[in-house]
């Protein structure tokens, strides 16, 4: 058979070399089934060791304790009671119940050190039944010694659920969307204008004063359209602890039976003996009080899962949350299956010693009462036998005391068996109402669970839809940007080449006008301003050509920023889906493998 780390690899990926928490959670597996098995199947597996007088038992889980019966012929061994260590002061004093003999020993544990009573220096005069609780296992074992095989697949159950919950844990590194592309910024378009060259003198030219009116840049001063995330927010589902309303019912407190002699004859007028009665105590001896059941504290904290929705917005992180805050509350069941099993089992502990109890204190009980009625018999026997008249009126009379302390030491047996039947009904009720409330809570719980994991699901599917309409959104306005940019530019072209031709025919005026001067010096001027003219036209050009390649330009980078973000986005959406599709199947997995783990614990313990 392979090895567990190879099992639980194959039944949750966890082929990690962390090989130290393997160890940790087998080990723990393989104690806490123990702690569950039933005492037939312990008891196959079930060591023992003799020892003189104490043993130090840490880490063993006591069956059974016997102790040598030195007055016996054959020195047998006789099973030992289980007392508290209340019972240390009384287990050696006959005048009590507890008190132990050696064909009736005891046995007290207190600091994990066993003590068999009545003390013995006799070398093996004692012997301890268990089984070894503090198990080891490694993960590169492929069996585990001394322990039931058909609990072995229970082991690995429980071991592989902490190697899910560890997968799903270590998924809390995605990152939140984020979109790395910056959008472009509009370019600067420098304005296209001309002042007028100088002219010659006012007074002495024909030539007209030019003015090339200016063009102003494209106006794209709109803002680029940016992508903006949705918001999401869910109600939470507040899970409150199991609260156990049932109490445990307190052990009767029984009647005395005692008896007061009467009063008898003088010893030289009667031949009736002095009768005596035996004192049984009021208190049945168990070594502890009925078993409560103690439920397991629930450590979910809500506050993390509504950061991450309603104040950081982050639905993956949410989600993830969501599945840890699921682990969390399936741990929490599994805990109160275990410590229901843990009660059920120390409750039948209890009850065996309870009725054992019972059993020795009604046996008791009857020996008391025999023996009055054979001291009665005896008593009347004298007084038919005594032939003095006035000792047989005082015998009759002490006949009839007697009689009367017999029929009242039996009143007060019945009572005491009424108390002993109520409270065994008080405990056998006990025990199923507290079966009854944790089945309730059980029920209750999975439906507001059930409830909350669908309306979660339902709200973070329509955030992802938000997403992708946002992206839309954002897609539609950017098209419809760009069409404005492309209109605004077409505008500006359009203006700078009414500009350029006119300042153009402006020149061809300017031309004609200096070849038509009569003056020498004018028409010189007259050449000298239409070569500026000409000049400035070309600086017109220059600049319109400029702005062009900004534009190209600043079209280009729009393009690209819109394909990032649109990559982005997409990318993003497809790991996220890949990283839910993964922890979905660990969630899936974690729960099929909790209900197998569960229903190997109910078959251990003979359940199903």
């Amino acid at each position: 058979m392979a090895d567990y780390k190879t099992r639980i690899d194959d039944l949750t990926g966890f082929a990690s070399t962390d090989d130290t928490a393997l160890n940790d959670w087998l080990s723990a597996a393989a104690r806490s089934v123990m702690n569950v098995l039933p005492l037939n199947k312990l008891e196959r597996i079930a060591s023992n060791e003799n020892f003189t007088n104490n043993i130090d038992v840490e880490g063993k889980k006591i069956l059974g304790v016997v102790r040598k019966d030195n007055n016996h012929a054959s020195k047998i061994y006789m099973p030992a009671r289980k007392l508290g260590p209340s019972s240390m002061g009384i287990v050696n004093d006959t005048n009590y119940m507890e008190a132990a003999s050696e064909s009736d020993p005891a046995f007290i544990i207190m600091n994990d050190v066993l003590n068999t009573y009545p003390g013995s220096n006799a070398a093996n005069d004692s012997r301890v039944v268990f089984v070894n609780s503090s198990i080891t296992v490694a993960h590169g074992d492929s069996s585990i010694s001394n322990f039931p095989d058909e609990a072995e697949e229970a082991v690995v159950l429980y071991a592989s659920r902490n190697a899910l919950n560890r997968l799903m844990n270590n998924m809390n590194s995605i990152s939140a969307l984020s979109v790395s592309a910056s959008a472009p910024s509009a370019p600067s378009i420098a304005t296209v204008s001309y002042s007028a060259a100088s002219n010659a003198d006012a007074s002495s030219t024909a030539v007209s004063a030019i003015t090339v009116s200016g063009v102003n840049k494209s106006d794209i001063s709109g803002d680029v359209p940016t992508y903006t995330k949705p918001t999401v927010s869910l109600n939470v589902t507040a899970i409150s602890d199991l609260s156990i309303s049932s109490s445990a019912p307190s052990v009767p407190t029984l009647s005395d039976i005692t008896y007061t002699n009467a009063t008898g004859l003088n010893a030289d007028n009667t031949n009736m003996s002095a009768v005596t009665f035996g004192t049984v105590p009021s208190i049945i001896n168990v070594s502890s009080d009925a078993p409560v059941y103690n439920p397991p504290v629930l450590s979910v904290d809500m506050t993390q899962f509504e950061t991450f929705l309603e104040t950081d917005e982050d639905a993956e992180l949410a989600q993830l949350q969501l599945g840890r805050l699921n682990n969390e509350i399936s741990q929490y069941q599994s805990k109160i299956s275990e410590t229901q099993a843990k009660f059920n089992a120390d409750n039948s502990l209890y009850q065996t010693e309870f009725n054992e109890a019972v059993q020795k204190f009604q046996a008791d009980q009857q020996k008391v009462l025999e023996q009055a009625r054979l001291d009665l018999a005896k008593a009347q026997q004298d007084v038919q036998n005594e032939n003095n008249i006035e000792v047989q009126n005082k015998a009759r009379q002490q006949e009839l005391s007697l009689q009367n302390a017999v029929n009242s030491m039996k009143k007060i047996v019945d009572d005491n068996n009424s108390k002993l039947s109520k409270f065994s009904q008080e405990l056998s009720l006990y025990q199923q109402n507290v079966a009854k409330e944790i089945q309730q809570y059980s029920a209750n719980t999975d439906k507001e669970l059930q409830l909350f994991r669908i309306r979660s699901s339902n709200d973070l599917q329509n955030y992802s839809l938000d997403i992708q309409n946002e992206l839309n959104e954002f897609n539609k306005d950017n098209v419809k940007y760009q069409a404005n940019v492309q209109a605004e530019i077409q505008k500006h072209n359009s203006d700078l080449q009414k500009a350029i031709t006119q300042a153009q025919l402006d020149a061809a005026d300017a031309q004609l006008e200096a070849r038509q001067a009569t003056q020498v010096d004018l028409a010189n001027k007259a050449q000298d301003q239409a070569l500026a003219l000409q000049n400035a036209a070309q600086t017109m050009a220059a600049a319109m050509a400029n702005n062009d390649d900004l534009l190209i330009k600043f079209n280009a980078e729009l393009t690209k920023y819109r394909a990032q973000v649109s990559q982005e986005i997409q990318q993003f959406a497809a790991n996220l889906q890949k990283d839910v599709s993964k922890y979905s199947w660990y969630e899936k997995q974690y729960a099929s493998i909790d209900a197998r783990y569960k229903e190997q614990i109910q078959t251990l313990q003979g359940q199903i």
